[in-house]
């Protein structure tokens, strides 16, 4: 039998660690990943590239995925599920496929800020915020609209680089309010003692110049807004066609196969799983990683003619960063409920770091050891709650 053409399109968590597990397959397979930037993006470390304690947060692709994969520099304009082609917005020759994997992650809604707000998400966001956080002047209020942990991550981070700074983070609901009690208020109490301000239970409805108009007729002095509230896929699913729900995510079922075109499977932020096996599933490197590995399974499944298995995926903990010198580890279910038991301040911090370069580590294992990777099973579909708000 010839080789099998496998396209991925996107090269995150989920992308790269499939691309390598069905690289270092038995199969014959050929497979390309289709990228818009050369380089491997650790999304996690981005709070630390705006606020200047890090130079970036670009890796080389070229040490993260397999050497015989074909990586293509290029953003997919248009995906072709009856002729199994995709299109690329350069105009370059489409590329056909055998299996299609749609991994092509999410940002934060930084195309919903207000003018006058930096949009927060990327690498080059992350750049633009950085440069304008060096022009600020001593005493300058910065705003982060959003308390979800990239809120939590980029305003303590901010404070700590910039101590003449007035850091103000806001939420529409309460800051931290999805930890336990005692996680809450470790967080709490760092935020504060980095000098950052909290306003909960508020809503920004408008950026005017360097004033921010909140819900209840409130208005808040900023010279420095950044947005930072909810994540967003992009439309690519959608206008090719392809299943997809309110939110413009690829439907999949249980093993994540795409149902109306079984060729085509997804991972990561932009899919929708089933609630069966993925109500609990949160937007994170967390999960993309199980996802983008048992995806590289249920292809190879497909192509061994065997029945794929349904995704079982779970959580251990939450690792929250609380600038250079702090952090909290937050015990959680499989279904990410939080545990009473955390850890906290700077053994929490060196912990998280060493977490965010394992990251990598699992990637690379996968290019000398196919099928290395492992993760927490999910929780049985009668334990799963309902989700916390957005973190």
């Amino acid at each position: 039998m010839s080789a099998r053409d496998v396209v991925i399109i996107g090269a995150g968590y989920a992308g790269v660690m499939a691309a390598n597990r069905l690289a270092g397959s038995n199969h014959d397979l050929r497979v390309s990943v289709i990228n818009p930037v050369a380089d491997f993006v650790e999304r996690i470390r981005l709070h630390e590239v705006a606020a200047g304690s890090r130079a970036t947060a670009a890796v080389p692709m070229g040490s993260v995925l397999a050497g015989h994969v074909d990586f293509i520099e290029d953003s997919a304009s248009r995906i072709d599920p009856d002729d199994r082609r995709v299109h690329f917005a350069s105009g370059r020759e489409p590329i056909g496929y055998d299996v299609l994997l749609y991994a092509v992650g999410s940002g934060l809604v930084s195309s919903g800020a207000p003018d006058g707000a930096y949009g927060f998400g990327d690498a080059e966001s992350a750049a633009r915020l950085r440069a304008g956080l060096t022009r600020l002047d001593r005493g300058a209020t910065v705003s982060i609209v959003g308390a979800g942990l990239t809120g939590v991550e980029l305003a303590a981070e901010v404070a700590q680089k910039y101590p003449q700074l007035r850091v103000r983070l806001i939420s529409r609901g309460l800051i931290a309010g999805g930890l336990s009690e005692s996680g809450a208020t470790a967080v709490r109490t760092r935020l504060t003692a980095l000098g950052v301000e909290m306003v909960e239970n508020t809503d920004v409805q408008q950026c005017e110049g360097s004033t921010l108009v909140c819900s209840g007729g409130i208005t808040l002095p900023s010279d420095c807004t950044v947005w930072a509230a909810g994540f967003r896929v992009p439309r690519l699913a959608r206008d090719s066609g392809l299943p997809t729900d309110a939110e413009a995510r690829l439907i999949v079922d249980e093993s994540l196969s795409c149902p109306d075109y079984p060729e085509i499977f997804g991972a990561g932020d932009a899919v929708r799983v089933p609630d069966s096996v993925g109500r609990h599933l949160r937007m994170s490197c967390a999960s993309a990683l199980p996802l983008g590995a048992h995806a590289a399974d249920s292809i190879t499944a497909r192509l061994e003619n065997r029945a794929p298995a349904p995704l079982s995926a779970g959580y251990m903990i939450r690792c929250i960063s609380l600038g250079r010198k702090s952090g909290l580890i937050q015990t959680v279910t499989p279904d990410d409920r939080p545990r009473r038991f955390v850890v906290r301040g700077r053994l929490a911090g060196v912990a998280k770091e060493q977490i965010c370069r394992m990251t990598l580590s699992w990637l690379k294992s996968e290019l000398r050891r196919g099928g290395s990777f492992t993760w927490p099973k999910g929780p049985l579909p009668a334990d799963v709650s309902v989700p916390v708000e957005a973190r």
